[in-house]
């Protein structure tokens, strides 16, 4: 029976450091979970909206600088100059195109690659105006080409910065979603490692406090069988000694200075129990019809 409740004890004890390890075993999965989650929101963070963003800046800046030269061109009267306008014109427009590029390949949602396509488009439809005001200058047509700048081209890049903005506010506006997406999964994983943290520690308390408990419990049990022990030294060795004893009616002075009999003291410092007889020489003495009686029956 005893053998069974030690093997019960044993295997709550060994379930109780499996539960245990089992809770750091999740505390570190939920951990790693948790900062690949967070990890992987920076970087879509860092490369979906910051990106587009920042695109969507350096080519508005592009246009800016596109629509600049174009008043150059037609207020210059130089043909170097004018060529040379020109061709600072063509390399911004590559510039906005290689933007929008990068744009079109890390914008999220549907939206989003909706507002790329109608600002690639609108860009698009900016070049016949630039080409027209060029047909003019080469016509000699200075003024209708001015009036085409200041008009219709100045319209024309209005309607492109609002496109730019649209695809900038767009992305900030991603960019706080998942922001507040970070902080929320940030939040949860706080709660999760400071639950898992407590069970943890609870259950660390527990098994400490049945180990302790089973420690004092073999203690004191070992502290019983060391006193039995020791009292049984004890008294091997009192019944090993020399005993006082009585020379009339044999009774043995205990500890105490106090006489007993013989039967008594052995029995109390050994358990052993007496039973009464007679010898013959006893019988003989005080019961010498009942020891003819023996004599004669043998």
């Amino acid at each position: 029976m005893n053998s069974l409740k030690d093997r019960i004890k044993k295997n709550n004890l060994a379930i109780s450091f499996l539960l245990i390890t089992l809770i750091f075993v999740f505390f570190g999965i939920f951990t790693l979970k948790g900062l690949y989650s967070l990890g992987d929101l920076t970087r879509k963070i860092y490369e979906h909206p910051l990106v587009v963003s920042n695109a969507s800046l350096q080519a508005a800046l592009e246009i800016t600088k596109i629509h600049r030269d174009m008043k150059d061109i037609v207020l210059t009267v130089y043909p170097d100059e004018m060529k040379a306008t020109l061709y600072a014109v063509n390399e911004n427009e590559q510039k906005v195109y290689q933007h929008l590029d990068m744009v079109r390949n890390n914008i999220l949602g549907e939206e989003g690659k909706s507002l790329e396509r109608q600002a690639r488009q609108a860009f698009a439809k900016w070049r016949p105006i630039r080409e027209e005001v060029i047909q003019l200058l080469g016509a000699g047509n200075k003024q209708d080409a001015v009036f085409i700048t200041q008009s219709k081209g100045a319209e024309h890049v209005v309607k492109l910065e609002a496109k730019m903005l649209e695809l900038t506010s767009y992305a900030r506006t991603r960019a706080a979603d998942f922001i507040d997406l970070a902080e929320t999964e940030q939040a949860k994983l706080e709660w999760i490692i400071l639950a898992l943290t407590l069970l943890g520690i609870l259950a660390s308390v527990a098994i400490s406090l049945t180990a302790i408990n089973r420690v004092r419990k073999a203690a004191s049990l070992l502290r019983d069988k060391n006193n039995k022990l020791q009292k049984a030294v004890d008294e091997i060795k009192i019944l090993q000694g020399i005993l006082p004893i009585c020379s009339f009616c044999k009774n043995i002075r205990n500890d105490q200075g106090y006489y007993e009999q013989i039967e008594e003291y052995i029995h109390k410092h050994s358990g052993v129990d007496f039973s009464h007889t007679i010898c013959p020489s006893c019988l003989k003495e005080h019961y010498p019809e009942e020891y003819e009686s023996l004599v004669l029956d043998k």
